[in-house]
């Protein structure tokens, strides 16, 4: 990952606070194409420079030519009232990567974490992180979609971690493919694959104490077939119904 500066010299006698908050909204905009991650750090002025220092996957994550016909625009007008173009600087970067360079994935998987401080896409060749605007196909209400989706399953991963307020709410909503957080997370998954013929599979979260072989044994909790795998997908992953597009893994508190 990257740390990118992102500013503009103010050169026009504009409105400051206007312009710092439409700076503010063309942030939100990145974090939603997914050019930026972690959600949108606090934009502030020093004498008449306005500056962002923001997160990405890759360096060049705030290519103009992954921008959507919005950021466009309001980069222009941003620009045009300032008198200036913002500039886009990489000023350090994370030791690892997690990022996938494959060519063409064989297929994507929506998941995330509570402490997910990457993506929302994962590759099925090489378990890493699938920027989401590498995918052209999808529009700007589609990555919208999924960052939305994203922050509803960290707020519901947030109450089971917390095991005080709504622990078992949230661990419903992120381990039954009926509840409403599943079925908003299988229609993205949906969307993905109709729109860039890539399978993509949903993640059912699995804790609960429960027998090791009652839990090898469940099926596939929406076909009722057979989802045990004889050995782990991509080193994670212990059950996968290709069918149903879902995976799972076995519960670490098995007795």
């Amino acid at each position: 990952m990257f740390k990118q500066k992102i500013s503009i010299v103010i050169n026009t006698a504009i409105d400051r606070t206007q312009v710092y908050d439409e700076f503010e909204i063309l942030m939100s905009n990145l974090v939603k194409e997914g050019q930026l991650i972690g959600g949108s750090e606090t934009s502030f002025i020093s004498g008449n420079e306005l500056i962002s220092f923001q997160t990405s996957l890759e360096e060049d994550s705030l290519s103009a030519a992954y921008f959507n016909h919005y950021t466009k625009e309001r980069i222009e007008k941003i620009e045009n009232w300032c008198g200036a173009k913002i500039q886009y600087e990489v000023i350090g970067q994370t030791p690892r990567s997690s990022i996938c360079k494959c060519a063409q994935p064989e297929s994507y998987i929506l998941f995330t974490t509570a402490l997910n401080d990457s993506g929302q896409l994962d590759c099925g060749t090489c378990g890493k992180v699938v920027p989401l605007y590498r995918l052209k196909q999808l529009s700007p209400q589609d990555r919208s979609d999924i960052i939305s989706w994203e922050a509803d399953y960290k707020s519901c991963d947030g109450l089971q971690l917390g095991c005080v307020v709504g622990e078992r709410w949230g661990t419903k909503q992120m381990s039954d493919y009926r509840s409403q957080l599943s079925q908003y997370g299988i229609k993205i998954c949906n969307r993905i694959r109709e729109l860039t013929g890539v399978q993509t599979f949903y993640y059912l979260h699995n804790y609960r104490h429960i027998p090791h072989r009652k839990d090898i044994a469940r099926p596939c909790p929406s076909c009722n077939g057979p989802w045990l795998l004889k050995e782990q997908w991509l080193g994670y992953y212990d059950f996968k119904c290709d069918k149903c597009s879902l995976l799972s893994v076995i519960s670490p508190v098995t007795a």
